[in-house]
């Protein structure tokens, strides 16, 4: 601080807050008329349609320079990870359904190489994800 008293700054903060009043007030109404225009709502709508398209084929285009040197793309990962994520519910819901039959037939569980265990409890399971949920892949 350089010695300002409150005051002081209270009276330069409402001078700055003055004059963006006054250049809102002058410009805000014109602004305004100005957007809500059909003129202005067709440009905005060809502005995000020519933004997408370029994102498309910028996309595109570094997934095949990646294929080309035989490394993976974004979407190649995209779509692994989306795969990874539709393995591990399969498991987790096949596990929940062994869980829930398996002390219905027997009360223990016999492991693959004929050793009993001692029922669902002691059964490895699979761990949970590192992440939340992960989005299908865009097409």
């Amino acid at each position: 601080m350089t010695g300002d008293t409150p005051h002081v700054m209270a009276e330069q903060a409402a001078w700055w807050r003055r004059a963006f009043d006054a250049v809102e007030g002058a410009v805000a109404p014109r602004l305004e008329s100005l957007v809500r225009t059909d003129e202005y709502a067709r440009v905005a709508a060809t502005v995000t349609w020519a933004q997408a398209t370029v994102r498309h084929r910028l996309a595109d285009t570094s997934a095949a320079v990646w294929h080309l040197v035989n490394l993976p793309a974004g979407s190649d990962v995209a779509r692994l990870r989306a795969q990874i994520g539709a393995l591990d519910r399969d498991v987790r819901r096949l596990t929940l359904r062994l869980d829930q039959e398996s002390p219905a037939r027997s009360g223990t569980t016999e492991a693959i190489d004929g050793s009993r265990a001692g029922g669902p409890a002691e059964r490895a399971r699979p761990h949970p994800p590192g992440r939340g949920a992960q989005r299908p892949p865009r097409s």
